[in-house]
């Protein structure tokens, strides 16, 4: 196609492309866009968590204010603090104590609230009076006080306590604060607050107001402290990849993307020095983006429907903007094919009438017309031809219809070209039917064998074809070509010594010319003696041996020796005819003009071959006619004779003028009998009809039948039907009887 025509559908491809093009900004712009927005909201998401989690993490440092207010107020009623120093109860005092510590209990944050008093080892409760540690219901907190020390006080401790009542089974998780004063070497005080993680649950989702993903609280050592999941407080998660980054950050608030529990999440977390807690807020990832995925989503669907809009837009417009440009695209197409076309006819023609020529110089208008053509190999200067040969070019014709063939012949040529133009200059002729030419400049330096295996391995690989090459002599000029394509023609008659597929040069078989042949005379007498008696193999192998010895040779001598075998063997076969009047239904005539398309001499040594197994067999046929037509009349001279006492070998051997011991071999080998035993069965059969339709004595049955007497009939008849002649007699009309009966 020239490079100036517009291409088919222009204007539907440039509005194709461009929709392409506006769906690609969209989703470029978009891709940045959503990218930011991504940073946008997961900033946004980390504010107002660290904000969230703050206001949480003062609401539980205020937990702490509120306990210990708590603890002084216990601290600075006398009241209450005369349960430490007690050493035997009252019970009006312990009832103003109760009453007291009631009071202080009905905080809403307190669970419950604690006295021990450490040397009478007593728990006084708001919710019970006076209790030994050892039937106390919590016994987690008796364990507790016995390592407690001072320096812990105030530090919370979450822990599980047991219902003291029996109207519920159920624990409570608690927050425990703890304040101990030592009242001595082995006695302390200790005053214990638990507070309800219920009421952090309910302080968390009040002032989470956006309810965005989990928030939980842990210790330092990683124990959950409060948690939405009841089951999952006091768990410890400080193996977890997300706990340690911020249980070891040195950080009193942060953010990072990180995994809980198995899923990609923003993780906040902000940290209470005076509680040791960690508070942390996480989110899943794509709840995060949710919003912003939904944006992305959006903007996807609008530039696939752009593109969609561009491609039926494209579509609807296309045979209406580009029929005229189509028009013209098509006119300027045949215009350059036909230029294209009448160049390549011009520049063949003018290359078959140089490949005609027995010129040795150029006349001008060639030159002039070589020249407008392009021809590549100038008017002077070493030359040589390559001829490619196609193999069973009678089969190539039959297969492939004349277009076909011409197609394959120009792929022979383009796979030659290609070949050869990177070494040399080169020109390729479609020179006839079979065979084609390649003429190239010749520096004498090239592998000419390694080109023609290359060329004949791509022809086999890509065309499925075989082609036989033939080099011709080196020529100085290119007027020379019709002298080099002549030796070439020449030399390629030799394939039928080489083969298919084989690399000939002029020079070597022209100097098979030359080589002297001397026809073999006797030992073409010696087949047509063999071919006269029917000896046929020993024809096919003097053939065979004559074909042969033209190895070596020239093609001529080849020709000549096909063609006197084969009037040999023609003149013979119309000898044998005409002494026989049976034919070996032989089209010689087209026999030989296939002998003479024959390409191999394999081939033509296996034409004859077939042509002597064909005679052979119809050779067998007149001989097997012949036999059959003998036993014919041996068989009919029987059934005429077989009452005649002398009938027997030698009686029908002398009227059929024959030897009598080799008649006796050839029924012998026809029926597998002797002459005797055939005679016998044809008689005894006789013999079994005359007893089962007529009443003659048995005497003259075996007397009418040939048989000289009648023990002798009585023996050979039991021979062949198992009884004797009378038991046969009645055994037949017996069946006949019963038969009568039945019907």
């Amino acid at each position: 196609m020239l490079k100036w025509v517009p291409e088919k559908h222009f204007f539907s491809s440039l509005l194709l492309y461009f929709s392409t093009l506006v769906s690609l900004v969209i989703l470029t712009v978009s891709y940045i866009l959503y990218v930011q927005f991504v940073d946008i909201e997961k900033h946004n998401i980390f504010e107002r968590g660290e904000e969230s989690l703050s206001q949480i993490s003062t609401t539980a440092d205020s937990m702490l204010e509120n306990v210990k207010m708590a603890v002084s107020q216990i601290l600075l009623d006398k009241e209450i603090t005369r349960v430490f120093y007690l050493s035997e109860t009252e019970p009006q005092e312990m009832q103003r104590i109760g009453e007291r510590l009631h009071l202080i209990g009905s905080m809403p944050f307190l669970h419950s609230v604690y006295l021990y008093n450490s040397k009478m080892d007593l728990f006084y409760t708001n919710q019970q009076m006076l209790i030994p540690s050892s039937g106390f219901h919590d016994q987690g907190i008796v364990e507790l006080l016995k390592t407690f020390e001072p320096s812990q006080n105030f530090k919370p401790i979450t822990r599980r306590i047991p219902n003291s009542t029996h109207f519920a089974n159920m624990d409570y998780n608690v927050y425990t604060f703890i304040y101990t004063e030592s009242m001595g070497p082995d006695s302390r005080n200790s005053i214990v607050l638990n507070i309800t993680d219920s009421w952090m649950i309910n302080a968390i989702s009040s002032l989470d107001k956006s309810q965005e993903g989990g928030i939980f609280i842990m210790d330092s050592g990683g124990v959950l402290v409060s948690s939405v999941y009841k089951d999952r407080t006091l768990s410890n998660v400080r193996r977890q990849e997300f706990a340690q980054t911020f249980l070891q950050s040195e950080d009193i608030s942060g953010h990072f993307i990180g995994e809980v529990d198995g899923a990609r999440s923003l993780v906040t977390y902000a940290s209470s020095e005076a509680l040791g807690w960690k508070f942390v807020r996480y989110m899943p990832y794509r709840d995060a983006i949710q919003e912003v995925s939904r944006i992305r989503g959006t903007t996807i669907l609008v530039a696939l429907a752009v593109f969609l809009a561009g491609l039926a837009l494209a579509y609807a417009t296309s045979r209406r903007l580009n029929r005229p440009v189509e028009h013209l695209t098509e006119k300027l197409l045949r215009q350059s094919d036909t230029i294209r076309e009448h160049s390549y006819k011009g520049k063949q023609e003018t290359m078959r009438r140089l490949l005609a020529a027995e010129e040795t110089e150029l006349q001008h208008g060639v030159k002039r017309k070589l020249a407008e053509f392009g021809c590549k190999l100038p008017p002077e200067g070493p030359v040589r031809m390559l001829l490619l040969m196609v193999d069973q070019a009678k089969a190539f014709a039959s297969q492939y219809n004349l277009r076909d063939r011409e197609l394959l012949r120009f792929g022979i040529m383009n796979i030659a070209a290609e070949v050869i133009e990177g070494r040399a200059r080169c020109e390729t002729i479609d020179a006839n039917e079979d065979h084609l030419v390649v003429l190239f400049r010749d520096d004498g330096n090239q592998d000419l064998e390694a080109w023609a295996r290359e060329i004949r391995q791509n022809v086999r690989d890509h065309l499925k074809l075989s082609v036989t090459a033939v080099f011709s002599p080196r020529g100085s000029r290119l007027a020379e070509a019709g002298s080099l394509y002549h030796a070439c023609r020449e030399a390629a008659a030799y394939r039928v010594f080489a083969g298919w597929g084989a690399v000939l040069y002029a020079e070597r078989t022209e100097q098979l010319e030359a080589v002297a042949y001397r026809y073999p005379v006797q030992k073409e007498e010696q087949m047509t003696d063999a071919l006269m008696l029917g000896h046929m193999g020993e024809v096919r192998s003097l053939c065979l041996s004559i074909l042969d010895s033209t190895a070596g040779s020239s093609y001529r001598n080849l020709h000549l020796t096909m063609s006197r075998l084969f009037f040999a063997i023609h003149m013979v076969a119309d000898t044998l005819e005409k002494a026989s009047g049976f034919g070996f239904d032989v089209r010689f005539h087209e026999l030989f003009a296939e002998l003479s398309e024959l390409e191999r001499l394999e081939d033509m040594k296996m034409k004859f071959s077939e042509l002597f197994h064909h005679m052979e067999r119809r050779m067998n046929e007149k001989k097997n006619a012949k036999y059959d037509e003998l036993m014919n009349r041996i068989t009919e001279m029987i059934d005429n004779q077989f009452m005649n006492e002398d009938l027997g070998l030698d009686s029908i051997a002398d009227a059929l003028n024959m030897s009598p011991v080799y008649l006796g071999r050839l029924i012998k080998k026809y029926t597998s009998k002797s002459v005797v035993d055939y005679i016998n069965e044809v008689r005894i059969e006789k013999a079994a009809g005359m007893l089962r339709d007529s009443d003659k004595l048995i005497a003259a049955i075996a007397r009418d039948t040939g048989f000289t007497g009648n023990s002798y009939f009585g023996r050979v008849f039991k021979k062949y039907k198992g009884i004797t002649p009378n038991e046969y007699r009645l055994q037949s009309r017996n069946s006949a009887q019963e038969m009568e009966e039945a019907e």
